[in-house]
Parts: structure tokens; C-alpha cells; sequence
């Protein structure tokens, strides 16, 4: 019985979890968080607060919009967006406005 219960209980998380991720809730989150982490290994990236995180089909990967920094001539309140790699698997950092190129 108790291993019974054990099964039933890990079935019930596993298919939680499945649905957390194909629904894009959990890919959402960890491209905010590898975005956070990412600016936190910049230039002035601790002044910066995430905003919003949005999923662009067109280039199949994340934005993460983040507010509050200061610019190149330091002036603060100025935006910044950075871009993560893939829609299921969000880890990777492709873009980031400040270095464009």
C-alpha cells in the first residue's frame, strides 16, 4: 500500500510538472532567471530590474525586458532587453541590447 501511494504521488508530479512546462510557464521562468543571472556577471547589471518576459515566435527564443539601469553615458532609467535561446530549454543568452554586435 505504501508503495502504492509513493507511485501515485510521484505520477501526480510528474504530470504537473509536464503541464507546468508545455504550458510555457516553467520555460518563462528560467529564461527570466538565466537573464537575471546573466546581468548580474554585467557592467551596471545590478541596477537593473526585471520587467516582463515574452516569447517571440519570429525568433523562436525569449525576451526578457529589464528597466531601471543606466545608459552607456550614465544616465539611469533606461531599458534594456536581453534575448534567451530556446523556447522549451531557455539557458542559453543570445542577444543583449546593450552590445548589440
Amino acid at each position: 500500500m505504501e508503495k502504492r501511494r509513493l507511485s501515485l504521488a510521484l505520477g501526480i508530479i510528474c504530470v504537473a510538472v509536464l503541464a507546468l512546462w508545455f504550458s510555457g510557464i516553467l520555460p518563462k521562468q528560467l529564461a527570466k532567471s538565466s537573464a537575471e543571472k546573466y546581468m548580474e556577471n554585467q557592467l551596471y547589471g545590478e541596477f537593473y530590474d526585471a520587467e516582463y518576459v515574452e516569447y517571440s515566435p519570429a525568433h523562436d527564443s525569449y525576451f526578457v525586458y529589464f528597466s531601471g539601469g543606466p545608459n552607456p553615458s550614465g544616465e539611469m532609467g533606461t531599458t534594456r532587453h536581453v534575448g534567451v535561446y530556446y523556447r522549451w530549454f531557455p539557458f542559453s543568452v543570445w542577444y543583449d541590447s546593450m552590445y548589440p554586435g
